[in-house]
């Protein structure tokens, strides 16, 4: 068989694989979009780990896969650490192979404690199981870092059907599961029985998904709302020199001054006015006084100074009334805030002077709008489902997220953000608003489909509306909770089938 070939591989033969398996990963991903490579490129790597029988050996595969996923992965890291860190690019590609050195512990975990505590069938219901609760730990731990979760390869095909009841994680148990699936059928391929059985299986699982996919939790409520995203494109180098803040805010304000008049609310990206609303206070004036007369809420990007602290922030403005505002409370450690800054200050200020001194917000989690609330996250907040929840349990109707990524450049990073975006609409089954300074500006259907959007690196303004959505899915209610019951189960599932081969033995 071939199972028993691969076996006779040399175990560096069989890390080298594994390696280049996981460079191949982020194809999976927008903007490459091979979702199907996703459960192709599990079923080869659990298949090499099956053939692993010494826990070290599998979790060294695991290992392999997850640092080549990484360092291909998220590479435009580097280009932030180069071009504005000033590392040469070697010491920048070291920065990346770090975090992917720590992000492949977790893949290492799943495939080395599936060898240690499972055997034959039961260790191909463990694994699915254990690689997916490893993503959901890397999302928590350490701040978290959910990018290239295998449920976000499933976002606009039929798995993600299963998104709005069990969040991506349940997405990607299910894309794991179809993996082991087909890997169960190849172990068992001199049994027409068991083809049938795993051929019926994927027809159910698929099924199911496209079912539960067509499930609708949510309705319209109220009246369609008209919004113009302001896409500005500043250069990074510009955007922080003081010299040019005068004609960054003049740039935006001809732009927001130029919105349709039928427009309801106006967007500009994170950090438009790159200075504290305290030193600009005849410019807000003036803004409210065109808000009230225009009739149209604005919704900025600005850092506030506020108690003596200052937060990556979005400032609302209607009319003469009080401003609102939304802090950014999950911060991104070494840019906005440094982890142990007694220790690790000294070296970060060293390349990049003045950042991490953001303070993390608290709430409130939603802007109104119109007689609507806006789900509010700033940046890379969008990228974590439990951020996203806070805005939906505080009564959200649709999301708003304003980022800029001019900071990676001509890079992958947007569309992987935005991907991300969608399938949190998805789960939440709420149209979402995104207005990024440099691309990609979006609107995004409660279906996670892209409306409409800008091209990248243009000045411009997305014009459009969005229809406010009211109620809950059964993910935005109960969050990781039914994916975790889930995941309960098959692994009572797994130690049953553990302990039966073990008195079968016996």
């Amino acid at each position: 068989m071939i199972q028993d070939s691969i076996k006779t591989w040399a175990f560096p033969l069989r890390l080298l694989a594994a390696l280049i398996l996981g460079v191949l990963w982020p194809l999976a991903f927008a903007p490459f979009n091979a979702w199907f490579l996703a459960i192709i490129l599990l079923f080869a790597l659990f298949w090499l780990a099956t053939t692993a029988e010494r826990p070290r050996r599998a979790a060294a595969l695991g290992y392999a896969f997850g640092f080549g996923a990484f360092c291909s992965g998220v590479s435009w890291i580097s280009i932030t650490l180069h071009n504005f860190a000033h590392m040469d690019w070697l010491l920048a590609g070291g920065a990346v192979a770090l975090l992917a050195a720590y992000c492949a512990i977790y893949p290492a975990l799943a495939l080395g404690l599936a060898t240690r505590f499972f055997q034959g069938n039961a260790r191909l219901v463990a694994l699915p199981v254990l690689w997916i609760f490893a993503e959901w730990c890397r999302a928590r731990f350490f701040t978290g870092f959910p990018w290239l979760a295998t449920g976000y390869t499933q976002t606009h095909v039929f798995l993600g059907g299963f998104s709005a009841w069990l969040g991506q994680y349940g997405v990607g148990l299910a894309t794991a599961g179809f993996a082991t699936i087909l890997l169960w059928m190849l172990r068992e391929s001199q049994s027409r029985r068991a083809l049938l059985g795993g051929v019926s299986a994927l027809l159910v699982l698929s099924g199911v998904a496209l079912a539960a996919g067509s499930v609708s939790f949510t309705h319209p409520v109220g009246h369609k709302l008209r919004v113009s995203l302001v896409q500005g494109n500043i250069p990074i180098t510009e955007k922080w020199n003081t010299a040019a803040i005068s004609q960054i805010l003049h740039h935006y304000v001809q732009l927001i001054l130029q919105t349709p008049n039928n427009s309801q609310l106006v967007v500009l990206p994170e950090t438009a006015f790159p200075i504290f609303q305290t030193e600009i206070p005849q410019l807000i004036g003036q803004l409210q006084e065109w808000s009230a007369r225009n009739h149209k809420i604005l919704i900025i990007g600005i850092p506030e100074a506020a108690d003596g602290k200052y937060y990556n922030a979005a400032m609302e403005i209607d009319g003469n009334a009080p401003l609102r505002w939304y802090q950014k409370e999950h911060l991104v450690p070494f840019g906005e805030y440094i982890p142990l800054p007694h220790l690790l200050g000294p070296l970060v200020h060293h390349f990049l002077p003045g950042l991490g001194s953001f303070s993390f917000g608290h709430g409130p989690y939603v802007l109104p709008v119109d007689g609507q609330k806006a789900g509010m996250t700033i940046c890379y907040e969008e990228s974590f489902s439990r951020d996203v929840r806070k805005g939906v349990n505080e009564g959200a109707t649709f999301l708003l997220n304003i980022s800029d990524y001019a900071w990676y450049g001509h890079s992958i990073a947007a569309a992987q953000s935005m991907q991300m975006a969608a399938m949190q609409s998805r789960q939440e089954q709420k149209p979402d608003v995104r207005d990024t300074n440099t691309g990609i500006t979006t609107l995004i259907s409660p279906q996670g489909e892209i409306r409409t959007q800008l091209p990248q690196f243009v000045v411009g303004t997305l014009n459009g509306s969005v229809q406010p959505m009211a109620g809950k899915t059964p993910y935005g209610r109960w969050g990781s909770l039914p994916y975790l019951l889930l995941s309960a189960l098959l692994m009572l599932l797994a130690i049953g089938l553990t302990r039966r081969q073990s008195s079968s033995r016996q």
